[in-house]
């Protein structure tokens, strides 16, 4: 799964990105047309890695939605 939003208002103009593999979740966020936006990795141990990165992908992306961002 890997889903992009972005956030524009008179003020900010940023993006974030999320990007679920298996039992790893990649997030890289920003400013717009920044070179080296800020990333993160989180991986996920156990029986129900895949299922737990699933849920917490989906927690974040609502996060992001009710924040305001949209997907592009």
């Amino acid at each position: 799964m890997k889903k992009y939003l972005e956030y524009k208002d008179h003020v900010s103009n940023k993006f974030w990105e999320i990007n679920l593999k298996g039992s790893q979740v990649n997030l890289t966020y920003g400013r717009i047309g920044i070179k080296k936006p800020a990333k993160i990795e989180k991986k996920f141990k156990g029986k129900s890695a895949s299922n737990d990165a699933k849920k917490f992908a989906e927690k974040k992306i609502n996060e992001k939605l009710r924040k305001g961002y949209l997907e592009v």
